[in-house]
């Protein structure tokens, strides 16, 4: 990346901003040598993550094919995905500039207790009555709101653990492990539906307990220090204004937001294409048994990301994603063949991690730990949040032009990124340096 000194801004705003953003560069105390160790602190982050992540994964599926079982319509099926990713985007930049002015484990246990509590009325309602849509979509809005403030606490909580040259590792092995996790709940996930609303609910508050009690073994301070203090609403953007200095991070941000939205829309058609009565005519548990596919491909991606990264550079790995999920997203237009599609499924998904990883490590790298957290919120704001256009457009597209429309939509839209990847995705921007933390 081209690095410049810093610049005065021609308004006064501007120059506050600027000023703090300089000066959140200073060093932070870190937990990489506490007595623990940052192996013990990584493994219970692990631990955590994992057992949230599980929960997130399998009531995801679950309540998509709840919702099936309730309706027909695309487009009420496509409010529980919106519900689960709405709440970055009205809710996302806020997030980050809570991460960084509060403790970030004790943000993680708040945030934990939440879902516990939220599964715990779901499961009395359930045992009171029956489940209509309204439950489902206020379970997904809640899940979305906690993920969206669980994502930037985790990946501003990384670094703080640690050591900076040994990131790209453990990037590769959270990422490795909530592929592994996508294997095992989207199957679960088929099954939960299976046996019933009620017993999806204790699994979750089941995950929620798991992850609880791992946060109470974390040890350290996990609070970012602030040489410079204002008002919590003066720093929400503070993490848009970071991305619009760094284009790298500003491109593939835009690029993902781009994707995720596509494979969003996707996700909604796939669930009416594939499951009885839809065209490729498979039962729930058979259906996800095709996502597994996918998830399968992804464990093999996460291992791949390192030799890719040495043998092609950081750059391809966004490369490589964008041919995948074009892929991922255009053969459902061309084939009902199960086999077919199960194929690209798991042939396209090894290129999630690929980008994830690369992303996560890189700003985990560039990032001031004072400015994970808002940093952070922005780039799954412009990544995650938009996305939440993706189900609500995939509904309709799907109810009034069919199936194969929203599919060649997705397809095109996503391959018409491989333009800014070529003009703005140069390998020189992925070199991390500390000149980077002072723009």
């Amino acid at each position: 990346m081209t690095h410049q000194k810093p610049q005065q801004s021609t308004t006064s705003t501007n120059t506050a901003r600027d000023r703090f953003l300089i000066a959140s560069a200073t060093p932070t105390t870190t937990n990489h040598d506490k007595n623990h160790g940052y192996k013990i602190n990584f493994a219970v982050l692990w631990g955590a993550s994992g057992a949230n992540y599980l929960a997130y994964w399998a009531m995801q599926l679950a309540l998509l094919l709840f919702a099936h079982h309730l309706t027909q319509s695309p487009v009420l099926i496509s409010y529980i995905t919106f519900a689960l990713i709405a709440p970055t985007l009205v809710f996302g930049l806020f997030a980050g500039a809570l991460v960084d002015r509060y403790d970030r484990r004790r943000i993680l246990l708040v945030n934990t207790l939440l879902r516990l509590l939220t599964f715990g009325l779901a499961l009395l309602v359930t045992l009171l009555g029956d489940f209509t849509l309204a439950p489902l979509y206020a379970i997904a809005l809640v899940l979305g709101v906690t993920q969206t403030l669980e994502d930037p606490t985790f990946a501003a909580t990384m670094p703080m653990i640690v050591p900076h040259d040994r990131l790209d590792h453990a990037n590769a092995w959270l990422s490795g492990a909530q592929n592994i996790i996508e294997v095992i709940t989207l199957p679960l996930g088929g099954f939960l539906a299976s046996v019933g609303i009620a017993f999806t609910m204790g699994f979750g508050e089941g995950c929620a307990v798991g992850a609880f009690i791992a946060l109470l073994l974390l040890r350290g301070s996990f609070r970012a220090s602030r040489p410079i203090k204002r008002r919590l609403f003066a720093e929400v953007f503070d993490g848009l204004h970071y991305l619009r200095k760094q284009r790298i991070l500003l491109a593939i941000g835009l690029m993902a937001g781009v994707i995720n939205a596509c494979y969003e829309a996707c996700l909604v058609t796939l669930v009416l294409y594939a499951v009885a009565p839809g065209a490729m005519k498979l039962t729930p548990v058979a259906y996800s048994l095709l996502l597994t596919g996918g998830g399968i491909g992804s464990i093999v991606g996460a291992l791949l990301t390192l030799p890719v990264q040495r043998w092609l550079g950081r750059r391809w790995t966004i490369g490589i994603n964008i041919l995948c999920n074009g892929a991922i997203f255009l053969v459902p237009a061309l084939t009902t063949n199960v086999w077919i599609i199960g194929a690209v499924l798991f042939i396209g998904s090894a290129g999630g991690p690929l980008w994830t990883i690369t992303a996560n490590s890189f700003l985990a790298l560039t990032v001031p730990t004072e400015l994970q957290g808002r940093v952070n919120a922005a780039y799954r704001f412009l990544g995650t949040g938009f996305a939440a256009l993706g189900p609500i457009l995939g509904g309709i597209t799907t109810q009034f032009f069919g199936f194969h429309i929203t599919f060649l939509w997705c397809a095109g839209l996503t391959l018409l990124t491989l333009l800014p990847f070529f003009l703005m995705v140069t390998e020189a921007r992925f070199k991390p340096t500390t000149t980077l933390r002072a723009e």
